[in-house]
């Protein structure tokens, strides 16, 4: 197992171009020229991504979403509409024999979020993991991701949902991107998404976003065993995620 990985606190960019670097990482890593990695994001606008299959058509008021300028990108990871601009972004590419024992999608995506969890838990927010969903509230459901508590995501003791994570796999490779709301949603987003359902304020809103990133980190070097060392993208990533960023945008 890889025992040091790479850290990052990116600013950013637009949705194409945010969803180009994490595949451009995920790359890097599969190839063995860059070490699992961690990148802590932002979104210059606010943009909704979709998940890999998602119907956009059932999930996304798209004549309001042009409307309005509201970026809009599909993922390569599944899952549903996730909206962006209030949250921190993590995006974690790993080899997927650092997660080991943990091996299916939901055992990695557990391990992940129970290292997130220490890291709430040291801004002094309390948290319990889902086991069950009730299937029937499920059923039908094409809008966002933050509507329904999934077994093996993570809530607080009064069940709001404190982050929303998908998964794709490449090769061995795993690549997770996790979405945490810690600031209030923008008005431009409201309506988006089709059913509409007013989210409920985290109780991470208003967290300095240094201390956040800070206490995720901890969190993930704790939950994984491994240590972590601040860099930036290479000037290879870079290039790649340019040329990745074209295919992402117009994808819906």
């Amino acid at each position: 197992m890889e025992r040091t990985w790479r850290l990052i606190r990116d600013e950013g960019g637009d949705a194409a171009w945010n969803m180009a670097v994490d595949e451009a990482i995920l790359e890097a890593v599969l190839s063995g020229e860059q070490p699992p990695t961690v990148r802590f994001y932002r979104w210059l606008k606010p943009a909704v991504s979709v998940g890999r299959f998602q119907n956009t058509e059932k999930a996304l008021n798209l004549p309001l979403c042009r409307q309005r300028g509201i970026s809009v990108v599909r993922r390569l990871t599944g899952g549903k509409a996730v909206l962006h601009g209030h949250d921190l972004t993590v995006c974690i590419a790993a080899p997927l024999s650092c997660f080991a024992p943990a091996r299916t999608v939901i055992e990695v995506h557990r391990r992940i979020v129970q290292a997130l969890a220490q890291g709430f838990r040291l801004l002094g927010i309390g948290t319990q993991p889902v086991g069950h969903a009730n299937v029937r509230t499920l059923r039908g459901s094409h809008a966002n991701c933050f509507d329904h508590a999934l077994p093996g995501d993570l809530t607080d003791a009064s069940g709001i949902k404190l982050l929303g994570g998908a998964q794709y796999r490449r090769a061995g490779a795993v690549m997770e991107q996790v979405s945490i709301p810690f600031q209030k949603l923008p008005d431009v987003l409201r309506d988006s998404l089709q059913p509409w359902t007013e989210p409920p304020a985290s109780p991470l809103l208003g967290s300095d976003e240094d201390r956040l990133v800070a206490c995720l980190v901890e969190g993930l070097v704790q939950g994984l065993g491994v240590s972590g060392e601040w860099t930036t993208l290479s000037d290879t990533e870079v290039v790649r995620a340019r040329q990745l960023e074209q295919g992402y945008e117009g994808t819906v």
